[in-house]
């Protein structure tokens, strides 16, 4: 296990037992609160202390940044949660966008009509906050990570900013009203130079197929073969597309840490970059796993260690636990399992 995964497996022991939320531990240097003086609200300070953050703001931040990514690794999960969504706000922009702030951080443009993501992203302003602390802990400056599966890209950002001014985030979804809004909240945020956006679907071959979106499930979207029978469903839209192999860009091979979230074709996305996986350079993927998506989930596994990786699965209080391909197996067929893979 790497050194920043063991510090992760620590720091998420240790949160586990601060499981409450002590807001009058706040530091008002570091967040903006309200505090109750009787009947009181104690404006004055509230304001000061929130100009003293425009005034003195890390030097390294472009922009003014709210919350410290280090908080993530250093203070209790709750405690982070309840500061996010104080942070978190929101503006409609109108044609179904709303743009708000996610990890106190990041301007980010959502689809109103996704009652999956988006609402929990305009509402709490953060996404699976297990997955947020350990691309936290993974994630380095200078590094070369690809995002499949990126979505709207919440996760996008965040590596983006963890990669620096020398890194580069590859960022696939082949939903292209998602890529776009990704791409508009890259550019937002001053990402552009180390962020490139690609409106394309992956596979182990070049071949036709459809996308089904779910109209209120975006993050949902699938791939079938283009000759599978048309849906009468009003509420799923069906796009068609050619896939391509991740290993078909020469520039991605000397990738540091993938990640890949595809709903259903993970498996095809790993056989679609074996001539990166083959030269045995050290890698770190984290894949979203379920046995029902695979026609053999055993051979999956089979592959996964065959191309040297060890296993680990993400969990939501106990951070990055060793695990094994009998009890990856045995877990429910529908269940989603997030495997970390390091060689």
């Amino acid at each position: 296990m790497n050194q920043a995964l063991t510090a992760f497996v620590t720091i998420s022991d240790t949160k586990v037992a601060k499981n409450r939320i002590h807001f009058e531990t706040l530091p008002l240097s570091l967040y903006p609160q309200f505090w109750l003086m009787g009947e009181h609200m104690k404006y004055n300070r509230y304001f000061s202390n929130l100009a003293a953050r425009f005034r003195h703001g890390a030097a390294n931040d472009i922009g003014i940044r709210l919350f410290h990514l280090n908080h993530l690794l250093t203070l209790p999960r709750q405690r982070n949660e309840a500061v996010i969504r104080v942070l978190c706000t929101n503006a409609y922009l109108g044609g179904r966008r709303s743009l708000c702030r996610v990890l106190g951080r990041y301007k980010m443009i959502v689809d109103t009509t996704d009652v999956g993501l988006s609402s929990h992203l305009l509402l709490d302003g953060y996404w699976e906050m297990w997955l947020t602390e350990l691309l936290t802990a993974l994630v380095k400056p200078g590094m070369k990570v690809i995002d499949v599966g990126a979505n709207l890209g919440y996760f996008s950002l965040l590596m983006a900013d963890l990669v620096g001014k020398t890194g580069q985030v590859h960022a696939f979804e082949p939903n292209i009203d998602l890529a776009r809004r990704m791409a508009q909240s890259l550019a937002l945020n001053g990402f552009s130079d180390v962020s490139t956006v690609y409106e394309q679907a992956l596979a182990d071959v070049e071949a036709d197929v459809v996308l089904i979106v779910p109209a209120d499930e975006p993050k949902n979207g699938h791939l079938l073969p283009a000759d599978h029978p048309a849906t009468t469903d009003d509420a799923v839209e069906a796009r068609f597309m050619r896939t391509r192999r991740l290993d078909s860009y020469a520039e991605l091979y000397d990738v540091d840490l993938i990640k890949i979230d595809a709903d259903t074709s993970e498996m095809t996305i790993w056989q679609g970059m074996s001539e990166i996986l083959k030269h045995g350079r050290p890698l770190t993927i984290v894949l979203e796993f379920a046995r029902v998506r695979y026609a053999d989930p055993g051979a999956f596994i089979d592959r996964i260690l065959s191309d040297g990786f060890s296993l680990s699965v993400i969990t939501l209080d106990e951070g990055v636990q060793p695990i094994d391909r009998e009890a990856i197996l045995a877990a429910p067929p529908t269940e989603d399992v997030m495997l970390v893979l390091v060689r």
